[in-house]
C-alpha cells in the first residue's frame, strides 16, 4: 500500500522580531483611594535575540544532499542543506534596507580548482579569528560591508570562524544575484495549514539550494553554505570585487559526480528499449526481411516460417542418417502462447512432423534437466535417500502385516485372505486427501465402536511410512489393524488376548512374524494410496508436526522428524522459475535480444515440466525406481509448484546503470481478468546489461519505475536536452496543485537555461529568464494571483520525481485486443 502525503513548499518564514537588543519597558499606574495621582512604576528588561551568523552547530544541520563523501550521478540534482529551524536563512537580512524576504545565506558549488585553498575540492577551509578575517584584507579581498549590516560584536570578533577564499572570476560566474536568493531557499512541510505552529515548528524544515548542477563529465565539488551577509552590492554587481570574495562558510561537505556519457541518462536509456517498429516486442528470430509472395511459398517453407515466427531456432547440425532433416529448437520462452501437450509415456520426446522436422525442445529440457540433478550433489544425495527410503518402509510395512497375520493366528482368530495392502489401506485416508496433513486427512468418524483405536493406528502407519521406525509404533499399529479387522467379523469374533502372544506378535523380529517379503514387499511398495502418502511426505506438503508423545494409547514414541526432503523440492522450484537454466537454453539465438531492447515473453509450461521430470528421473537406477519416480513427479506437479507464465527480458545498459529499476505487473490481465496479487516470481541479472523477470501471470501493462531518490530538486532529460517538467499551481479539472501539467497525450517541459561562460549555473532572473520560461509554459495552470512564480512554487516546479513508463504486452491471437505495445512516462 501507497502511503500519500501533501508536501507544501512555503516561500519564507520572516521573523517578527530581528536579531539585535532590545528593551522591554513594562509601565505600571495604580489608581484608587489614596494613591496620589502621577503614580507610576517602570520597570525595563533588556534583552538580545541572537541566531546563526559565524559558526553553525552541527545540530542546526538536518542534512545536506548529495551525501557528503559520495559518489554517484549528481549532474542532474541540485545540492542543497536542510536546516533543522525552519527560520534560519531569514533570521537576519542580507542588508539593513532589505525587507527580510531576502535570504542571508546560500549555497555555492565549486569544482576541483576553482577554490585557490582548496584545490581538490575536500573541504579546506581558512580558520581564525573572526575580527582578522572579516575586518582586515587589504586591497585584494573584498569583505563583508557592515556599514549595511550590524557591526560584530566584542563576542563575535573573538570566534573562530571558517571562511573561503573565492577569486573574482570564479564569483562572478557562480554568486546568485540578490534578486534570485529569495527562489533558492523555501520552507517544506508536510502538515496542512490547519496544523499548530507548534506542530509546525517541530516538522518543517528550511531549504537552502545552490544555483548550479554538477558538469556531466563528472569531477569532485564541494558545497558551502555561505553568509551573504554585508555582500548585497557585490551580488548585485560582482565585477566590481577585488581579486578575492571572503565568505563565511557555516557548513560545508565534499562529494563525487559520476560521469554521464551523451544519452545514458534514465530517460533516454528507457525510451530505448521501445524504440523502432511499436510492435511486436516480442522474443523472437527477426527471421528474414520478406518470404515473397504468400502465394509463391510452398508448404515446406510455410512450416518453417511458422517454427521461427513462434520462436524456433534451426540448429546448427543434421541428422547423420537423413541430410534432409532438421531439428528445431525452442526454449521455455517463447512468443506467444503454446498449445499444451499430453503427458502420456516419454511426452517430451517429439516425434517428426510430416516434413521431416523435429523440435527437441522438450526433449532438451528433459536432458537439461538430468544434468543439473546429477551435478547438484545435495539434490542427488537426498533423491538417493528417498527411494532408499521408499524400499526401506516397503521391508517395515511388510513386517508390520506379517506381525498382524502371526498375532491373528496366535489368537485363533481367521485373517482375511486379502491383499497385505489392502490390510493397511483400513488406516489410510481417502486418497484426494493423501497430501493434507494427518488430522485434516482424517477428518470423519473411523470404524464404529473403534475410532479411538483407529485413529491411533493410523497415526502409528503414517508415521511409518514419513521413514520412522516400526518399533515405536507397532503397537498402536497392529492394535489399530486388528480392532479394524474385529470390528467387521461379527459378534463371535473376541478372543481373549495372551499378553504374552500380544508381545511377540508385536515383536517384528520376532521369527513367526516374519511374511514371504518378495511379493508383499513389492506389492506395498508400488501401492498407489501408500507410495502417494510417502511422496507427499517426501516432498514436505503434509506439514505434520511432530510429537514426542502418542496420547491417544499412552505409548512414547521416538523423537524421529518426519523424512520431508525438502533441498527435492527447493531444488526442483529453482528449476521452475529457470534457476540454473544456462542463457543459450532461454535465448538460443541473441538476434532475438538485440542491444538496447526489451522482450516480452510467455513461458512454456510443458518445457518446465519436462525439465522437472528429467531432473527426478535422474534418480532412476532400475525398473524398480521407476514407479516412485513417476508418482514423485505427478505429486510435485499437481502440487501447484511456482510457474512463471510469462516475463520481460531487458538487454541495456539501463540494467547496469539504475540496478534498482522497479518493475511492476498490472492486476489486469491479457485475458481480461484481474489478478488479486500479481508477483513478480523471479528477477535476476543474468549477465552485465541483462535483466530476466518473470511474473505469475500475463499482465496487460507492466509498470517500469525510475529508482526512488526521494523528494530532491533536479531536472531531467528529454529528446536529448535537459528539461523542467512542469507541475501545476491551480486546480483544473482532475489536475490537481502538483501533478505534472499535461500536455496532448504526455505532460508539458521547458527547457533549462543556463548562463553564458559555462559552470552550469542556472540563469533565473537574467537574459534566459528561466523563472519567466516556466510561468508562460504554466499557462492556465498558473497559481490565481498571476503575479510570477514565488519561491515555493519554484521549488515545486523542480521537485524530480521519479519517472513511471507504462508498458503495454501485446495481446497473442485470440486474446482480447488492447492498444499496440509502447511506453508512455
Amino acid at each position: 500500500m501507497t502511503d500519500t502525503r501533501n508536501l507544501t513548499f512555503l516561500d519564507n518564514v520572516v521573523p517578527v522580531v530581528e536579531t539585535g537588543d532590545y528593551t522591554i519597558t513594562i509601565t505600571q499606574t495604580p489608581k484608587g483611594d489614596g494613591i496620589p495621582d502621577g503614580t507610576k512604576f517602570t520597570l525595563d528588561q533588556e534583552l538580545t535575540v541572537t541566531g546563526l551568523r559565524l559558526h553553525a552547530e552541527a545540530d542546526e544541520i538536518h542534512g545536506a544532499y548529495p551525501p557528503a563523501g559520495t559518489a554517484g550521478r549528481f549532474a542532474q540534482f541540485l545540492p542543497h542543506v536542510a536546516l533543522e529551524r525552519r527560520g534560519v536563512p531569514w533570521e537576519r537580512r542580507i542588508a539593513s534596507a532589505d525587507d527580510g524576504t531576502t535570504p542571508w545565506l546560500g549555497v555555492l558549488l565549486f569544482a576541483e580548482g576553482e577554490l585557490p585553498d582548496d584545490p581538490k575540492a575536500l573541504g579546506a577551509t581558512e580558520n581564525g579569528n573572526a575580527e582578522t578575517l572579516l575586518t582586515s584584507g587589504g586591497d585584494q579581498m573584498s569583505l563583508p560591508d557592515f556599514t549595511t549590516i550590524a557591526s560584530l560584536t566584542e563576542q563575535e570578533k573573538k570566534q573562530t570562524i571558517a571562511t573561503i577564499r573565492v577569486p573574482k572570476e570564479v564569483f562572478v560566474r557562480v554568486a546568485p544575484t540578490s534578486a534570485e536568493l529569495p527562489f533558492l531557499a523555501h520552507v517544506r512541510s508536510p502538515l496542512g495549514t490547519e496544523a499548530s505552529q507548534a506542530e509546525r515548528r517541530d516538522a518543517e524544515y528550511a531549504y537552502v539550494l545552490a544555483n548550479r548542477f554538477p558538469d556531466p563529465a563528472g569531477g569532485r565539488y564541494v558545497a558551502h553554505l555561505v553568509s551573504f551577509e554585508g555582500h548585497k552590492a557585490l551580488l548585485d554587481a560582482p565585477s566590481t570585487a577585488k581579486d578575492h570574495v571572503r565568505l563565511v562558510s557555516l557548513h560545508h561537505w565534499s562529494f563525487v559526480s559520476a560521469p554521464v556519457a551523451p544519452g545514458a541518462a534514465y530517460s533516454d536509456l528507457r525510451a530505448r528499449l521501445t524504440a523502432g517498429d511499436p510492435r511486436p516486442h516480442l522474443l523472437q528470430h527477426p527471421g528474414p526481411k520478406t518470404y515473397g509472395e504468400e502465394s509463391e511459398l510452398d508448404a515446406y517453407t510455410k512450416r518453417v516460417r511458422y517454427l521461427v515466427e513462434t520462436g524456433h531456432v534451426a540448429l546448427g547440425h543434421v541428422r547423420a542418417d537423413r541430410e534432409d532433416a532438421y531439428a528445431f529448437y525452442r526454449g521455455p520462452l517463447t512468443p506467444y502462447p503454446v498449445t499444451p501437450v499430453s503427458h502420456t509415456g516419454t511426452w517430451w520426446k517429439t516425434a517428426e512432423d510430416g516434413f521431416g522436422v523435429a523440435s527437441v525442445g522438450h526433449e532438451t529440457a528433459w536432458n537439461l534437466g538430468r544434468g543439473l540433478a546429477l551435478a547438484d550433489q545435495e539434490f542427488a544425495a537426498a533423491l538417493a535417500r528417498t527411494l532408499d527410503l521408499r524400499h526401506r518402509v516397503a521391508l517395515d510395512l511388510a513386517q508390520i502385516v506379517g506381525g498382524l497375520q502371526a498375532r491373528a493366528s496366535a489368537l485363533g482368530v481367521e485373517s482375511a485372505d486379502d491383499a497385505p495392502a489392502t490390510a493397511l489401506m483400513t488406516l489410510m485416508p481417502p486418497e484426494h486427501r493423501l497430501h493434507l496433513p494427518l488430522g485434516e486427512a482424517l477428518s470423519g468418524a473411523g470404524p464404529e465402536g473403534t475410532e479411538a483405536e483407529w485413529r491411533a493406528g493410523a497415526r502409528a502407519l503414517d508415521r511409518v511410512l514419513a521413514g520412522e521406525p516400526p518399533r515405536f509404533h507397532a503397537y498402536a499399529l497392529l492394535e489399530g489393524l486388528t480392532e479394524t479387522a474385529d470390528s467387521g467379523a461379527g459378534d463371535g469374533a473376541d478372543v481373549e488376548e495372551d499378553p504374552v502372544t500380544a508381545l511377540r506378535a508385536g515383536d517384528l523380529s520376532f521369527p513367526a512374524t516374519t511374511p514371504e517379503a518378495t511379493g508383499t514387499v513389492a506389492e506395498i511398495a508400488d501401492d498407489p494410496s501408500l507410495l502417494g502418502r510417502f511422496v507427499a511426505h517426501v516432498l514436505g506438503t503434509t506439514s505434520e508436526p511432530h510429537s514426542t508423545t502418542d496420547t491417544s494409547g499412552g505409548v512414547a514414541v521416538g523423537g524421529h522428524a518426519p523424512a520431508a526432503e525438502p533441498a527435492l523440492s527447493g531444488f526442483l522450484d529453482e528449476l521452475r522459475t529457470l534457476t540454473r537454466v544456462p542463457f543459450d537454453h532461454l535465448v538460443p539465438d541473441v538476434r532475438a535480444l538485440p542491444v538496447e531492447s526489451a522482450r516480452w515473453f510467455r513461458v512454456d509450461p510443458d518445457w518446465l515440466d519436462a525439465l522437472v521430470t528429467g531432473a527426478l528421473w535422474a534418480g532412476i537406477c532400475s525398473s524398480l525406481d521407476r514407479t516412485a519416480v513417476e508418482k514423485l513427479v505427478s505429486a510435485y506437479l499437481k502440487g501447484s509448484p511456482p510457474t512463471p507464465r510469462s516475463g520481460l527480458i531487458i538487454r541495456s545498459r539501463l540494467v547496469a546503470d539504475y540496478p534498482r529499476i522497479g518493475i511492476t505487473p498490472s492486476k489486469a490481465q491479457v485475458s481480461g481478468e484481474d489478478l488479486k496479487d500479481p508477483k513478480v516470481l523471479r528477477r535476476v541479472v543474468l549477465a552485465p546489461g541483462v535483466l530476466l523477470v518473470l511474473f505469475d501471470g500475463v499482465p496487460k501493462e507492466v509498470y517500469l519505475t525510475e529508482p526512488d531518490q526521494g523528494v530532491h530538486l533536479g531536472i531531467g532529460t528529454h529528446e536529448q536536452k535537459e528539461r523542467i517538467t512542469l507541475r501545476a499551481l491551480k486546480k483544473v479539472d482532475t489536475v490537481v496543485i502538483g501533478d505534472e501539467v499535461p500536455d496532448g497525450g504526455g505532460v508539458k517541459r521547458v527547457e533549462v537555461a543556463f548562463r553564458d561562460g559555462g559552470g552550469r549555473v542556472l540563469d533565473l532572473k537574467g537574459a534566459g529568464a528561466l523563472l519567466t520560461t516556466i510561468w508562460d509554459g504554466l499557462g492556465a495552470y498558473q497559481s490565481s494571483d498571476g503575479e510570477g512564480l514565488s519561491p515555493g512554487e519554484f521549488g515545486l516546479q523542480l521537485v524530480h520525481s521519479p519517472e513511471k513508463a507504462v508498458l503495454s504486452i501485446p495481446p497473442a491471437p485470440g486474446e482480447p485486443q488492447g492498444s499496440d505495445e509502447g511506453a508512455r512516462a
